[in-house]
């Protein structure tokens, strides 16, 4: 199943959409991933609405037999978010959210989506799928 949320870029557009998904993903009987789910979303359109221009966020969603996959589609491929190599200072403002990212999806990716556009992918696995 597959899905698509469209969302214009103000700053309630992350919970909005985190909850969005979350709601998805625990209507389909897999709760056990919401809460990774929610803060992983939440992340990846913040990122998306601090560092775009873009008028509208767009996620998608798909639901496979032994995961979900999210995608968020920004306007700025040149700026290519790099895996943290550790934790940032406790103190610090900025940075958590790559590094939240990277422990909760079991993966994700960030690229040029051939369009103009870059595309942030993670998927988090059901529990016992493999």
């Amino acid at each position: 199943m597959s899905y698509r949320f469209v969302a214009p870029r103000t700053a309630t557009t992350p919970k909005i959409l985190r909850d969005l998904v979350a709601v998805l993903v625990i209507a389909f009987g897999h709760e056990e991933v919401a809460e990774s789910l929610r803060l992983c979303v939440s992340e990846v359109v913040t990122n998306a609405y601090h560092h775009t221009r873009a008028a509208l966020i767009t996620v998608d969603v798909s639901l496979g037999s032994s995961g979900v996959t999210v995608w968020v589609n920004d306007d700025r491929p040149e700026w290519l978010p790099r895996p943290p190599h550790a934790a940032p200072p406790w103190r610090a403002e900025h940075g958590r959210g790559l590094f939240l990212l990277s422990r909760l999806a079991d993966r994700w990716d960030v690229g040029p989506n051939g369009t103009g556009a870059k595309r942030f992918t993670f998927s988090i696995d059901y529990q016992g799928a493999a």
